[in-house]
């Protein structure tokens, strides 16, 4: 998914995250000369995109949405600012932090987090088990499920690489799909078209309990476009299904920043880059005290 781009082992920053408050956070993280690394999808900020118009943005009065966005895209770009295609699937607190994806992993002294709201629910049961037997890498923790039996939930085409590479060592691999073509799965995958109801299990994932049948498995991964905050990192805390910040947009793990949709309401433009950029100015004095202390 990154394609040619070229990982280094540590950056100061990290900023998960290609929407407004992603975007605003990696253009100050840039003036202030900061060595980050701006992670996002292959489409930032679908929901402004399909925005009829903009009528609240600062400046710019009766502005459609994908206009607005392409002025936030040409800002990046005549700054010289790479958007990294590159989902990642978890951050282990430091410091520094551990940003790990299902091809590459490196490390960075402060993380911004910009991931917007998720669309999709948790799954009863997700959160219970997560770590023991439910996972969102199956290339990662694919060898503990050799000879095994995994269901892997997918909400895009992307999930399909992973279930193809899981079929070369697992047991049975069942496919559960919320999207709508499906590409080229490997024939020892079985298909399922149903709804999902729960991951059941009293200490590991048992069986995924569908709407008209039950999967008897030992692990369910579920590979999402846009990963829930509180599932990246653990023990973050949360307020009502919003990353809890103060008023510096810290979290309650040191070094690490949230800004936009994320932090909850009000969903509006001008919040998000608003936040964006203030978290970025903390991160950048957070990362100046460290390295003092360094020296």
């Amino acid at each position: 998914m990154s394609g040619d781009f070229k990982f280094k082992s540590h950056y100061e920053l990290a900023i998960v995250g290609c929407g407004p408050a992603g975007m605003a956070a990696a253009i100050n993280a840039r003036i202030r000369k900061k060595d980050f690394i701006f992670l996002g999808s292959e489409f930032c900020s679908p929901k402004l995109a399909k925005a009829p118009q903009v009528d609240n943005f600062l400046g710019f009065p009766e502005i459609e949405g994908e206009e607005l966005r392409q002025r936030f895209l040409n800002h990046l770009k005549q700054m010289e600012i790479e958007i990294v295609p590159w989902k990642v699937n978890n951050i282990y607190p430091g410091p520094p932090f551990t940003l790990i994806g299902s091809d590459q992993a490196f490390e960075a002294d402060a993380v911004i987090l910009a991931t917007g709201v998720s669309a999709q629910k948790l799954v009863p049961g997700e959160s219970e088990l997560l770590g023991r037997g439910v996972g969102y890498c199956a290339t990662c923790d694919g060898p503990l499920y050799k000879g095994r039996s995994v269901a892997i939930i997918a909400y895009d085409k992307e999930a399909e690489a992973e279930a193809n590479y899981m079929a070369e060592i697992c047991s049975a691999v069942y496919y559960i799909p919320f999207y709508k073509e499906i590409g080229n799965l490997d024939e020892r995958i079985v298909l399922k078209k149903d709804k999902i109801k729960e991951i059941a299990g009293s200490d590991h994932v048992e069986k995924l309990v569908l709407g008209q049948e039950e999967l008897t498995v030992d692990g369910v991964f579920l590979l999402r476009d846009n990963m829930p905050a509180e599932q990246l990192i653990p023990d973050l805390k949360m307020d009502n299904g919003s990353v809890l910040v103060d008023h510096h947009l810290e979290t309650n793990i040191p070094g690490l920043f949230a800004a936009g949709d994320c932090t909850g309401q009000p969903y509006q433009l001008l919040k998000a880059a608003g936040e964006g950029a203030t978290a970025a100015l903390y991160a950048v004095k957070y990362l100046d005290a460290l390295k003092e202390k360094k020296n």
